[in-house]
């Protein structure tokens, strides 16, 4: 997608959003025939020809927006976390295992009435309010729809499992989905880039879905809080936004919006499906096989190990998406951006898994308790399975910005074959066998789909390779200095002292080898700060 840029000539005065205001929602254009159709403009992303863009332009607004994003997730994941270490002393494994299974169905069939319509919406260089009001009905209805089919299928999804629980929790956590109504909200702030609004808004959600969690947890609802907090935190979120964003909706379902949206969405919901169940398959199977605690100890090893991973991601990943499909063809440019992005994302990511997986021992029973020791040797390989994922997060920006959603699809599906061919092999020696599986499928594909992603805006996979492979070392030769010292000194590293230290160890060698060997990274990392691209324009 090609944005409009202007010709030659004098440049324009500063418009009133480049001086700081907030950018436009609606402007009325003309439509044939003389008719006035009412469009949504995502303003404040204009690219001058010569490069350089002034302040309130794109590089400033994508710095401003990662910045909000990164502060507004991470003070969710804060939140989240915290209430995580309370919930693990309150519940038992088992709970955590049942909602587990839960979310494998739940977060599956919700995919489909989503669409990937959102995408599609952040994706086009116009919002129509047509387009708007369809993905917005789309979504509430198929909510609704979604929490009476959970209802009818509880029973069949209990005896599954073999827990009659669950007859009555699967249909109560789909309502954490039909509760969420700000999808065009959200699709609306995104692509005039308010990540500051939606930061503070997602930011209060989280603390009142988790406080929910919290107190149910203490009044003993047992799972059921486990529902509780993420429902609340739906609600509460929807209200936000639409007071963020004060869109509302004139129309109802349009075929010809649904026709337009779908030319991107259709690729995009299915590599969504196929990645879906392919990331989910091991919980799926875990369940089924081994049970409910086994599966309790793993899934709370891999989301710790997807904190930072998928947290970074997903703030460099909103922002990140409109500013690519603003540059359009301007390949250079996208070029320089997203690998200057990589580079950002590993030198944050890498350490952090990398750490986490040297003090391990004695990170995991500090957290949740010695109720949960089996985790361990889960959290160290999943947490160096999860090093190539860094940058298999960042490869779907290219495949959405450049439209290219059904080869997405299609690179999506040979990942999930493989993925789940080595979980089922895994099985075979329990979780740890399948940890072991997906350590060693992510390093063996990771290559092969890193060149593919790069190629769609002529740049070598070999060459992003190059970029982060410093930082891979030094983030290695960290974390083997960090695992090695506690032995060296004659000191338990179960010891929560230790751990300390260990953790303060890592944090110093880190900085002082990136200060000695990528300083220039540095420098980019605290561009980020709030207010850093300002000072820089000013």
């Amino acid at each position: 997608m090609e944005r409009r840029r202007d010709g030659g000539g004098a440049p324009a005065e500063p418009s009133p959003q480049e001086e700081g205001a907030e950018p436009d929602l609606a402007v009325e254009r003309g439509g044939a025939g003389g008719a006035q159709e009412r469009e949504l403009v995502a303003a404040g992303a204009s690219v001058p020809d010569d490069g350089q863009p002034p302040p309130g332009s794109l590089t400033t607004a994508v710095t401003s927006g990662a910045s909000w994003s990164a502060m507004g997730r991470l003070g969710a994941q804060f939140l989240q976390f915290g209430a995580g270490l309370v919930l693990a002393r309150l519940l038992v494994p088992a709970d955590f295992g049942l909602l587990a299974s839960v979310y494998v169905i739940t977060g599956f069939a919700v995919l489909f009435f989503d669409m990937g319509l959102t995408g599609a919406l952040v994706h086009q260089r116009v919002m129509r309010q047509a387009d708007l009001d369809t993905v917005f009905w789309v979504n509430g209805i198929g909510g609704l729809v979604f929490v009476g089919l959970l209802a009818a299928i509880g029973p069949l999804v209990a005896d599954f499992y073999g827990d009659e629980r669950l007859t009555y929790l699967t249909p109560l956590a789909g309502l954490s989905f039909a509760l969420f109504l700000g999808v065009s909200h959200s699709a609306l702030l995104q692509k005039s880039l308010r990540f500051k609004q939606l930061a503070l808004a997602e930011t209060l959600a989280a603390v009142v879905g988790n406080v929910v969690t919290v107190v149910g947890a203490v009044v003993g609802l047992g799972p059921l809080a486990l529902v509780a907090g993420p429902a609340v935190q739906s609600l509460v979120l929807t209200v936000l936004l639409c007071v963020a964003a004060p869109w509302r909706p004139r129309g109802f379902i349009r075929r010809e919006s649904v026709r337009r949206l779908w030319a991107f969405s259709g690729g995009q919901l299915g590599f969504t499906v196929v990645n879906f169940f392919g990331r989910n398959s091991d919980n799926l199977l875990i369940g089924r096989f081994l049970g409910a605690a086994p599966l309790g100890y793993y899934n709370r090893a891999y989301n710790l190990m997807l904190l930072p991973l998928q947290q970074i991601s997903q703030v460099m990943g909103r922002v990140m998406f409109p500013a690519l499909s603003a540059m359009g063809d301007d390949r250079p440019r996208l070029q320089r951006a997203y690998r200057r992005t990589v580079t950002l994302i590993t030198a944050i990511t890498m350490p952090v898994l990398v750490g986490m997986s040297a003090v391990a021992d004695g990170l995991v029973p500090l957290l949740w308790g010695d109720q949960w020791t089996t985790s361990i040797p889960l959290l160290q390989l999943l947490c160096l399975a999860g090093l190539p994922q860094c940058l298999a997060s960042t490869e779907g920006w290219l495949y959405q910005s450049q439209g290219r959603t059904v080869t997405m699809f299609k690179m999506g599906a040979a990942s999930t074959a493989v993925w789940v061919a080595a979980i089922v092999i895994g099985l075979q020696w329990g979780t740890v066998g399948v940890a072991v599986g997906i350590l060693v499928t992510t390093w063996a594909y990771q290559p092969f789909a890193m060149h593919v992603a790069c190629a769609l805006i002529g740049l070598k996979g070999r060459r992003v390779l190059f970029d982060i492979a410093p930082t891979v070392l030094i983030s290695l030769v960290m974390g083997a200095v960090v695992w090695a010292a506690p032995a060296l000194l004659g000191l338990s590293r179960q010891e929560p002292l230790v751990v300390v230290g260990q953790v303060l160890v890592g944090t110093v060698l880190y900085a002082g080898l990136m200060l000695l060997f990528r300083r220039d990274v540095l420098r980019d990392l605290k561009s980020l700060r709030p207010g850093a691209s300002r000072a820089a324009a000013a």
